[in-house]
């Protein structure tokens, strides 16, 4: 059965559809929504070999034309060299069309499609359909599009909210457990900073939410795409400081990623980062030790790491420094009460943030996840 949130914003409200087999409703929902008949498929090469026939049926079904526009599945593909790649095709294709674009895939595929169809023309419309569990319970909600400079993640971007998202659960089942992680580690962000029942239902199902058992997974995608839909719809441009809580360890993670040249997942990124935050929390006197244990402990039930191998210190400092949710210069992270309560934090001291980075960072012989 597909379920359906809304996102409640002024300007343009639209629905998040959840459920197994939900792409089947893809035609119907593009007639419904009449954003177009012309299609641009973002995507990347392995999902064409795992859905592409289903998902080229669909938007046949209800399309004149569609054009596939198939990407790397990497990091590296969220840059303006590649959208202005993309640009070009789209141009050539779009005679006498009334375009749409489909963002078909993770996060990097969501946040490059958004991009472009934000800057095209000054703006197309597309959908989401995204592909792994982190971008079903996260980044294809909210319409934060952006590529990637050489100097950090997203700095270059544009609110540009999805028409709707179609999350089908069946997708899911053909991930790399990697990816599951990544996705849970999102999840994990949820409960801590909204959710203390989510949370306990969290440590308690762990196991089975790994396996992809079918009604506990749906669970936490539902949870997690309401919460976020909710905090959307107050904040849509984040300017009221209601969203900034969903960067949650997402400070350090971007940091750290930008230090490993995306080596490390953004999964595995914001997992080191909520412990930092954790970290960083109990040194200000925040937080206890029983709730960052809890904390660390659930991180590594996942299967995520809690530290960090072979990365300098000083590159992620720097990264840090370019981190766009600063202020003047001052730098802002979210941290933690306890669960299900954040607290803004501004101007943490230089030499304390050194103090934090260099406990997540190992040399020599890797812990292993219960040490870590």
């Amino acid at each position: 059965m597909i379920k359906k949130i809304e996102v409640a914003l002024r300007r343009q409200p639209y629905s998040i559809y959840v459920g197994e087999n939900a792409l089947a409703d893809l035609p119907r929902l593009i007639r419904k929504t009449q954003i177009g008949t012309d299609a641009v498929l973002i995507t990347t090469r392995n999902l064409v070999s795992l859905h592409g026939k289903k998902l080229m049926g669909c938007l046949h079904k209800s399309c004149d034309s569609v054009l596939p526009l198939v990407i790397p599945d990497s990091e590296k593909s969220k840059s303006a060299k590649v959208a202005l790649g993309l640009i070009e095709k789209i141009t050539k294709f779009d005679i006498k069309k009334k375009l749409f674009l489909v963002a078909f895939g993770g996060g990097v595929v969501g946040d490059l499609a958004g991009f472009i169809a934000a800057i095209y023309k000054r703006g197309v419309p597309y959908i989401q359909i995204p592909s792994t569990l982190l971008a079903q319970i996260d980044s294809s909600i909210g319409g934060k599009t952006a590529v990637d400079t050489a100097f950090g993640k997203n700095l270059v971007g544009v609110f540009y909210q999805p028409r709707f998202v179609l999350a089908d659960t069946n997708l899911l089942k053909t991930l790399p457990q990697d990816q599951i992680k990544a996705g849970l580690s999102e999840a994990v962000k949820y409960a801590v900073i909204k959710d203390a029942a989510f949370f306990d239902f969290f440590k308690k199902n762990i196991k089975e939410i790994k396996a992809l058992d079918t009604s506990r997974l749906n669970k936490v995608i539902l949870k997690c795409a309401g919460l976020k839909a909710r905090i959307v719809a107050l904040d849509e441009f984040d300017k009221k400081g209601v969203r900034i809580i969903l960067n949650f360890g997402h400070t350090f993670g971007h940091a750290i990623e930008a230090a490993s040249r995306y080596k490390i997942s953004h999964g595995q990124a914001v997992a080191i980062g909520m412990v930092a935050a954790c970290k960083l929390s109990l040194k200000l006197g925040l937080l206890n030790e029983k709730t960052a244990r809890e904390i660390t402990q659930l991180l590594c039930a996942i299967g995520l790491p809690t530290r960090v191998k072979n990365i300098k210190p000083g590159m992620v400092l720097a990264a840090l420094k370019h981190d766009k949710k600063f202020l003047q210069g001052k730098n802002r992270f979210v941290l933690i009460e306890k669960i299900g309560k954040t607290k803004i934090v501004e101007n943490i001291p230089e030499k304390l943030l050194r103090e934090i980075i260099a406990e997540l960072i190992w040399v020599g012989k890797p812990l292993t996840l219960r040490e870590g």
